[in-house]
């Protein structure tokens, strides 16, 4: 009789090996995972045709200027804005804006990494407005904040 710690070990060297002989050969039909898209050409400058919160805010609408209204009753209105994205991997943002009709305007500046339709933003102030965003086509759809509440901008090449 063979003592459960043999039986384990042949049980388990039987699966290793059926699992390398799987994994071994091409066929051509492979399903499986493959190396990442490469990165993607993202740079050029677009242009804000949208903003959506995704806070508790009153208000919104589609196209600019697009107004939200807070609890206390404070005016955010996005009037327009610019995304610039160079070649070298930088990003430049301004968006123009009145809070209770006085004009203002909001940046953001640092580096980003776009693959696979997604872009991470990697701002360089203390305070960063862009984190993340998806492309599609000529659209980046990035999420912001602004005062802590979160934004979802749409800007168009």
């Amino acid at each position: 009789m063979q003592s459960p710690l043999k039986i384990a070990s042949r049980l388990l060297l039987s699966l290793v090996l059926a699992g390398a002989a799987a994994c071994s050969g091409d066929d051509g039909g492979s399903t499986g995972p493959s190396t990442p898209p490469p990165s993607q050409d993202v740079s050029g400058s677009y242009d804000l045709t949208q903003v959506r919160t995704q806070g508790n805010l009153g208000g919104g609408g589609s196209g600019l200027p697009v107004t939200f209204i807070d609890g206390s009753g404070d005016h955010l209105t996005f009037v327009s804005g610019t995304l610039t994205m160079d070649a070298n991997g930088g990003f430049d943002l301004k968006i123009q804006v009145t809070f209770n009709g006085s004009a203002s305007e909001l940046t953001d500046y640092g580096t980003y990494s776009a693959a696979g339709g997604s872009i991470d933003f990697d701002s360089q102030k203390a305070t960063p407005r862009l984190s993340v965003g998806s492309l599609s086509g000529d659209k980046i759809t990035a999420i912001g904040q602004v005062g802590g509440i979160p934004f979802e901008w749409d800007v168009v090449r």
